[in-house]
């Protein structure tokens, strides 16, 4: 080979190397996805009076590298309401999910319910999570309520 074409194979093979060394690098750097960790996915409310709703608040973490972003919350029945304080989530950031039961929805109805929250997000890894609950609906102990 030539010197000056050796010098020419020399320099190109530099080149790819810090090309190379750069992709790596801001491969590393680039940030991830966004990850939904919820603190609950299965919780018993316990027993509640028929006479009132409930309320229970949760935890949403983004346990991801990147933004998560909260796209949607709804619920498995009309007695059940979910919000969220904040939809968008950077790393390491958390946010209150309020889970509200209305047992008065199914008028006066006893007994042993359950029933999911669902809060979608742009987690591809679980771009849908849930967080499921039961609850024993009791009539009120007589005498509740009224002052004597």
């Amino acid at each position: 080979m030539r010197p000056r074409t050796v010098r020419l194979a020399i320099v190109l093979i530099g080149l790819l190397a810090i090309g190379l060394a750069g992709a790596t690098a801001y491969a590393k750097a680039a940030p991830g996805p966004g990850r939904i960790e919820l603190s609950a996915t299965n919780v018993d409310f316990g027993a509640i009076p028929n006479t009132g709703p409930v309320s229970h608040e949760f935890q949403v973490r983004n346990v991801g590298r990147g933004t998560l972003e909260i796209t949607g919350v709804s619920t498995s029945c009309g007695c059940t309401t979910a919000e969220v304080q904040s939809r968008v989530l950077k790393q390491g950031e958390s946010t209150t999910l309020r889970v509200t039961f209305d047992p008065q929805a199914h008028d006066g109805a006893l007994g042993e319910f359950m029933r999911i929250v669902y809060v979608r997000s742009n987690d591809p890894a679980t771009p849908e999570a849930s967080l499921t609950f039961r609850v024993t609906v009791v009539a009120p102990e007589p005498g509740a309520g009224t002052k004597e």
